[in-house]
């Protein structure tokens, strides 16, 4: 018998087949997309504009959002799109470990 990871499709992408979207995913590109940064240790203050203003100093913001809770409380965690891949990765060289609203994000 199969493990339970292959028969349910979680595991390695290799096992996979390669980049097929995981069960959660919403359309494909969500995960791999080059030009998302995940942002963390958000104050709680901080809003999607927020951030946008924040992160446009390296490059085009096309997106921002920071992830909220079922209460419609923030989760400390942001997303933020750029228009190539070449300013998200100036976004994560750039940011990372630089103050938004009184605390220390880390970019990836």
């Amino acid at each position: 018998s199969a493990p339970l990871s292959q028969m349910y499709g979680f595991g390695d992408r290799r096992e996979r087949g390669g980049a097929r979207a995981a069960p959660y995913s919403r359309g494909g590109d969500e995960e791999s997309n080059p030009c998302k940064v995940f942002v963390g240790n958000l104050s709680y203050d901080t809003t999607w504009k927020g951030l946008k203003d924040h992160f446009a100093r390296a490059g085009n913001v096309e997106y921002a959002e920071v992830l909220e809770g079922p209460n419609g409380r923030s989760k400390g965690i942001g997303i933020v799109r750029f228009g190539t891949e070449e300013e998200a990765l100036a976004a994560i060289d750039e940011l990372t470990e630089t103050d938004l609203d009184g605390r220390e994000i880390f970019v990836s």
